[in-house]
């Protein structure tokens, strides 16, 4: 069926960008999974690209359409013979089973600027002549939680896609859903094509299912489904009936239901398949024979339901179960969680589960090298850690974070030599140079991020109890208990020179004396700098701290007296002769500044503490400013080149003659950048292009030859920089 592409191939470093040596992971199930026809392959669709599993041998067997990756949606033809991708662009793809060649290509149709569309709902008709889909419309200046759906919407298109990739047969649009449940949580809206291709069912508003006639837009039928008493109203799922006489759908908790669409009656009434009440999400297919297969995904296990016969088939053992596809004829069954495991489930062997090669999850939040160079941890959103063997190329350890999103809960020390994690209630400290664990405290469950004193002697946690425990690692034991109204407590650190510990907790942070572990000031912020967003970040020098917003002032404060003394000027730099920028792009970022304010993304210090580098952006255009550490001037202004003019993070090289800088996507981008810059001149040095989506973390070796770069597209690249920097 597919042709052996990665037999023999080592994949850390197959198809590899420029000047990358290795790839850490391989992306995250951005686009769903689909079966092969004949059961024998599950495809995988990812932030990079489509991977092919051969089912008999649990191997991996190729791995292709990596140009953008990206994928929203992935869909077999009922042959086998072709199978079709979408992307987060709005481009559908065909390739050809055999030789997995494109064999067509289906663009987004034009919109109005500043929109973008992503592609779901991938079906092929019966015959294959067919397919359908939809684009969601999102205006890209819309705010991410704005209530103002204004240029949103669903855009269904089908087809006949061996004639004609040019023009559709059928098109409409269906209004977004706006009640006030299924904000944010169901943009798209389900739909399925009939058998033979005549008719396509979509969930038309959050209460109806809509069944019309593709060539003549005629609606036939309009289904209620507003059955559930969960807040998140409508269909999760819906499919067609091999004989295309029934419309089978599933709701967002443990119910399905079966309507006739030949006289618009309801088949089978709402079901309940599951006792508990805390399903995630239902998932249903029909057999060629016409057996209706329903799957229900909760935070512990995986439900099989022979929704024909009403029925319990199976129950396993899945944490956090988030995704899953049955196989055409329903004896197999895959899923995915949310740390990225593979699983999968066959009727033959019920209760038991094979594992698969593992995705990461998400986003690649923070990545950090170890005092040797040889180890690489990475923290993934939601919550998880995995620690690389670089030489190996592959994980040596994983950790689960018992709290979703924390990125806190597994922590390096300052010389990256210590690590320590929470697991099973426990703390464990690791020597990361001799792979040995020096120490296990017994604290209960933490809840925010475990920090390491600048000495390696303390390490500092917050308890369930809401209270700070500084724990003495040489001995094992609990030494201190800092406690105040430390509920909220989000965010906490040591000073530089360890003589100050900081703990924030709301609107205010509290400063304490680590010689007797006694508080010496609780400091509120200014009105102007309290949203829910902020950071600590400790000068080099040990005596200040800088409290980092990115929708306020960036303001500095004396640890001694917990007085302010000082903030970074992130106004648009008014001095022409600061700028390494030609006067076009200084002119564009001065009037970009006339119709909106500053916001520092990401901040960084030196690592000989001279120097404070940070990314500005100013509405569509961004900066890179240098200030001195000491006095807080402005040093350099560096304006990117178009295309990278969003930095998201920055990191100095070990020798501080270096700065790292990795790039937000911006619209019609295939590539994103990880820039090096000289920071005495100004100059770009080097520009790498390896991630298809945000460059999300970096850090240098400490040895100097490595870059390594985490993405939101959930793998790492691993940079040679010593070819460009000498060093």
């Amino acid at each position: 069926m597919y042709t052996n592409q990665t037999d023999g191939t080592d994949i850390a470093t197959w198809n590899l960008p420029e000047g990358a040596t290795v790839r850490l992971g391989r992306g995250w199930i951005s686009g769903g999974m689909a079966f092969s026809p004949d059961g024998e392959a599950l495809v995988v669709a990812t932030t990079i690209g489509c991977w092919r599993y051969d089912l008999n041998t649990m191997k991996l067997r190729a791995w292709w359409n990596t140009e953008r990756g990206m994928l929203s949606d992935i869909a077999f033809s009922h042959d086998g013979q072709w199978v079709a991708t979408g992307n987060w662009d709005g481009d559908v793809k065909i390739f050809d089973t055999q030789n997995l060649q494109c064999v067509a290509q289906i663009g987004i149709p034009k919109n109005p600027k500043g929109v973008m569309g992503a592609v779901r709902s991938l079906r092929f008709s019966q015959d294959g002549e067919h397919l359908t889909f939809s684009h969601l419309i999102v205006r890209l200046d819309d705010a991410p939680f704005s209530r103002d759906r204004t240029g949103r919407g669903r855009y269904f298109t089908v087809y006949n896609w061996k004639a004609n990739i040019n023009t559709p047969i059928a098109s409409f649009t269906a209004p977004p859903k706006l009640d006030r449940w299924n904000f944010g949580r169901d943009t798209f809206s389900r739909q399925t094509l009939s058998p033979d291709g005549s008719l396509l069912a979509y969930t038309s508003n959050p209460n109806f299912t809509s069944v019309m006639h593709v060539e003549t837009g005629e609606h036939i039928a309009e289904f209620s489904d507003d059955y559930t008493d969960r807040h998140w109203k409508g269909c999760y799922k819906l499919v067609f009936s091999p004989c295309g006489k029934y419309l089978a759908a599933c709701d967002h908790g443990n119910k399905f239901h079966v309507w006739n669409v030949q006289n618009g009656t309801l088949e089978t009434p709402p079901t309940e398949y599951m006792e508990n009440r805390q399903t995630s999400k239902s998932l249903l297919t029909y057999t060629s024979d016409g057996t209706l297969w329903v799957a229900g995904l909760t935070s512990k296990e995986v439900v099989i339901w022979d929704g024909t016969q009403q029925n319990p088939v199976d129950t396993f053992e899945c944490k956090g179960a988030s995704d899953g596809c049955f196989s055409t004829d329903g004896t197999q069954f895959a899923i995915t969680n949310r740390h990225g495991e593979l699983q999968l489930w066959t009727k033959d062997t019920p209760s038991t589960v094979k594992s698969l090669p593992a995705h990461l999850v998400r986003g690649v939040v923070e990545v950090r090298f170890s005092k040797d160079s040889q180890t690489l941890l990475s923290c993934h959103d939601p919550a998880g850690y995995r620690l690389w063997d670089i030489a190996e190329r592959q994980v040596k350890q994983a950790f689960h974070s018992p709290f979703t999103n924390s990125v806190g809960t597994v922590s390096t020390s300052r010389s990256r030599e210590l690590l320590a994690a929470v697991e099973d209630k426990q703390i464990r400290v690791w020597n990361l140079t001799s792979d040995t664990q020096i120490a296990e405290l017994i604290g209960g469950s933490m809840k925010v991020n475990i920090v390491f004193s600048p000495t390696e002697e303390y390490l500092a946690t917050v308890s369930r109890r809401a209270t700070i425990i500084i724990w003495h690692l040489a001995s094992n034991t609990q030494i201190a208990e800092l406690s105040q109204n430390l509920s909220r407590v989000n965010r906490m650190g040591f000073s530089r020179t360890g003589k100050y510990f900081v703990s924030s907790y709301g609107e205010s942070f509290t400063i304490w004396d680590t010689r007797r572990w006694e508080k010496r000031h609780d400091v509120p912020l200014p009105v102007v700098q309290r949203p829910k967003r902020w950071k600590l970040l400790f000068h080099p020098n040990g005596n200040h701290l800088i409290t980092e917003v990115l929708d306020g002032p960036t303001l500095v404060w004396d640890l001694n007296s917990g007085e302010q003394i000082g903030a970074l000027d992130t106004t648009v730099c008014l001095d022409p002769s600061l700028y390494k920028a030609t006067q076009q792009d200084i002119q564009k970022l001065y009037e970009q500044s006339e119709t909106s304010h500053p916001r520092l993304w990401t901040l960084s210090f030196s690592r000989c503490g001279t120097l404070i580098a940070g990314g500005i952006r100013h509405g569509k255009m961004g900066e890179i400013r240098f200030w001195e550490a000491t006095t807080l001037e402005t040093r350099m202004v560096i304006i990117p080149p178009t295309g990278c003019q969003k930095p998201q993070r920055l990191r100095f090289s070990p020798c501080g003659k270096y700065l790292a800088v990795g790039a937000q996507w911006q619209d019609g981008q295939e590539r994103v950048s990880v820039r090096l810059w000289d920071v005495n001149t100004g100059k770009n040095i080097h520009t790498f292009w390896g991630h298809p989506t945000d460059v999300w973390s970096i850090d240098f070796s400490p040895d100097g030859e490595l870059l390594a770069s985490g993405s939101y597209d959930g793998t790492i690249l691993l940079w040679d920089v010593k070819s460009i920097t000498g060093s």
